[in-house]
């Protein structure tokens, strides 16, 4: 790649990367949640879901805690109030995902542009003294 090619690569990810960095500031409050549609048993002997035709589908948020992962039913009136809460967060993961991407291009680049700019080592370095 040309020398004014990698700049111009470089300048262009930076300014994406200006962009996310300056909505990650801006996201809000979040809560690190994952929504889930699960369908469930009720553990009544004599019920339909027993012969396999569950009850559901239901609202679940799953959070690890620890190395564990859990799930909590979440009522369909309490939903809203956590929603965009849940959506901040995924959004924020996503855009320090792509932040990641972009500052690895970046060193790539760099590192080729280096390539350019590196001298051979001088043979009265490279060669051993003699006495």
């Amino acid at each position: 790649m040309k020398k004014k090619d990698i700049k111009r690569e470089i300048y262009k990810l930076r300014k994406e990367r200006h962009l996310l960095e300056t909505h990650c500031l801006g996201m809000g409050l979040q809560l690190p949640l994952w929504l889930t549609n699960r369908y469930v048993k009720c553990g009544k002997k004599k019920c339909k879901c027993n012969k396999g035709a569950l009850h559901g589908p239901f609202t679940y948020v799953s959070f690890k805690k620890g190395k564990r992962l859990y799930y909590r039913y979440i009522r369909r009136e309490n939903l809203n109030e956590i929603k965009q809460y849940i959506i901040n967060y995924q959004s924020f993961q996503e855009k320090i995902a792509r932040l990641n991407e972009i500052n690895k291009k970046i060193i790539v680049l760099l590192k080729e542009r280096q390539k350019n700019n590196l001298l051979p080592i001088p043979k009265w370095i490279k060669e051993k003294k003699r006495k």
